[in-house]
């Protein structure tokens, strides 16, 4: 990729419009999200990536990734949006940004409650989005994001962690189920239809399947769903029962299901606020950590 400087005619349009695809992963949700066609959305990327003389993005199943040179343009790009907008507005104090990336499992329970209480204590813009393990780890590597709530470490040089208490994997089924009443034992889970929460190859998925494999447990998968909610809503139509982390039961019964404490303290997950080596030592780092560091120990309090 050459130096930036030697690009020419480059629209900040256009750069906008890369961000949004790269945070979306796919030019069609950005189209629709941006009320532009597909082929606007393509043609300006393209201008872009002529004006710069390199590819930004290569196309995947589930929609387009950043090349290496699209990971070098990200953050580059960002600041030159932020610098626009201040010349746009000089009076204005800066406020910055903060961007966090959460798995499902936090982003309805720890994200809400951490962010409204950063809000209480710094002026700051927030950038939410969800995402997969993979998409956390690609996003803190490439300086996309500044922090990840997830469920299973990440082990790379550029990536700092913070680990916090585990949470509890309860045993999730509709009421009057028998098992609210007597769960016998784990290994009674073989003789029930299961509802799993993702494909095979999402690490909350592979611990569940490693947990019950200790007690000769290989569940009858009759469903596979990406939505907590929807698993929830599955389980009290009495489609199969499930495994989910205590903490997104709050509304469980709302929902019309009861969560089970199994008997077995390894059926737990980690909990980790992970972020960019890059960012460690910068004032708005250290308060959010401190933020979330409460926010756990008040749990804990709580819990007991």
């Amino acid at each position: 990729m050459p130096p930036l400087w030697e690009a020419t005619h480059l629209e900040t349009k256009d750069l906008q419009l890369f961000l949004a695809v790269a945070r979306n992963k796919s030019i069609s949700r950005t189209a629709d999200q941006l009320y532009m066609s597909q082929s606007t959305v393509t043609n300006r990327l393209q201008r872009l990536e002529r004006d710069l003389g390199c590819q930004l993005f290569t196309r995947t199943p589930g929609g387009v990734q950043l090349t290496a040179e699209g990971m070098r343009l990200f953050p580059l790009a960002e600041q030159m949006m932020q610098i626009e907008h201040r010349m746009l507005e000089p009076s204005a104090r800066p406020v910055h940004t903060l961007r966090v990336m959460s798995g499902r499992a936090f982003v309805s329970t720890d994200v809400p409650k951490c962010l409204h209480q950063m809000l209480q204590v710094e002026e700051v813009r927030l950038q939410v989005r969800m995402g997969m393990y993979e998409d956390m780890v690609e996003a803190l590597v490439g300086n996309q994001v500044d922090f990840c709530f997830l469920g299973e470490p990440i082990h790379h040089p550029r990536v700092r962690l913070v680990e916090y208490p585990a949470d509890a994997i309860d045993l999730v089924v509709p009421v009057g189920h028998r098992f609210v009443h007597d769960l016998p034992s784990i290994g009674a889970l073989a003789d029930e239809p299961f509802i799993a929460f993702a494909d095979t190859t999402a690490p909350f998925r592979r611990r569940i399947s490693m947990l019950l494999a200790k007690y000769d447990v290989y569940p009858d998968v009759r469903m596979e769903l990406d939505s907590i909610d929807g698993i929830k809503a599955m389980v009290a139509q009495g489609l199969g029962v499930s495994l989910l982390p205590r903490r997104t039961l709050h509304d469980a019964a709302a929902k019309g299901v009861i969560g089970i404490a199994l008997p077995d303290p390894q059926f737990c997950l980690p909990t980790f606020l992970a972020y960019p080596d890059a960012i460690e030592h910068e004032p708005l780092t250290r308060r959010f950590i401190e933020i979330v560091t409460e926010h756990y120990e008040r749990e804990v309090r709580f819990k007991s």
